[in-house]
């Protein structure tokens, strides 16, 4: 089963994102701040196969909280979502480790492509 991480502090898009997500049978984790998230995955309770990443939240920035989870654990894919996606964001977060992008407003078919996608 593929276990999906959400640091998001948009609770509707968690919500919608994790409604989505579990209807396909994966588990999904949810947190609302980078520092939330990061510490789901320091915990190592369970394994996350891929975390969906919002850029912008208050406090700890989508990039900074890339980076940490480079840090703690190479091997996980990370989608980047945003409402701005330019050609240069897309090199720097590529650079930075990330997996993808998947620019807002996205369908509930092009958040489980892109999923499946990085998980395969």
């Amino acid at each position: 089963m593929i276990t999906v991480l959400i640091i998001d502090d948009d609770e509707h898009m968690r919500k919608a994102c994790s409604r989505v997500l579990s209807a396909q049978g994966w588990s999904v984790l949810c947190a609302e701040t980078g520092d939330e998230g990061l510490a789901l995955l320091k915990n190592g309770e369970r394994k996350i196969d891929v975390i969906l990443l919002d850029n912008l939240m208050p406090g700890m920035s989508g990039t900074d909280v890339l980076a940490q989870v480079k840090t703690l654990d190479p091997a996980v894919p990370v989608i980047m979502i945003t409402g701005c996606v330019t050609e240069e964001y897309s090199a720097e977060i590529t650079s930075m480790g990330a997996s993808g992008c998947l620019p807002k407003p996205f369908t509930p078919a092009q958040l489980r492509e892109t999923i499946k996608k990085v998980v395969q």
